[in-house]
């Protein structure tokens, strides 16, 4: 509830926040943003959708990982290896802690965390 509380509030900066993330992932981690600008469509790199298409799967993630892995081989990003999960981790957390500001509380960045160690 808490992450997609925080997801609705960043919609009406949405254009912002893909830009702040895409801008902060090549400063800190150029080898990873080259993945994302060489792999994925632009639509594909559109963050709050993205995110919002995770949130709605949750709960079927552990029977879609296999079709989601097939599929990530297929469409070429099989580069991205475990080591790239925590930059681009700490990447989505730096950008949501500076959307959201006061709103991006311990409790929200903990829920925030958590999804993000389910890969």
């Amino acid at each position: 509830m808490l992450i997609e509380e925080s997801l609705d509030q960043l919609d009406s900066v949405s254009d912002g926040v893909d830009t702040m993330f895409a801008h902060r992932l090549l400063d800190a981690y150029p080898e990873v943003y080259r993945l994302f600008a060489m792999d994925l469509e632009p639509q594909a790199r559109k963050l709050l959708p993205t995110l919002r298409l995770v949130l709605d799967e949750i709960p079927r993630f552990g029977a879609l990982l296999p079709s989601v892995r097939d599929l990530a081989y297929s469409r070429k990003i099989c580069r991205m290896i475990d080591a790239h999960y925590q930059p681009i981790s700490e990447t989505l957390l730096w950008t949501l802690r500076r959307s959201l500001g006061c709103r991006f509380t311990n409790e929200v960045e903990r829920a925030w965390r958590e999804m993000l160690l389910m890969q």
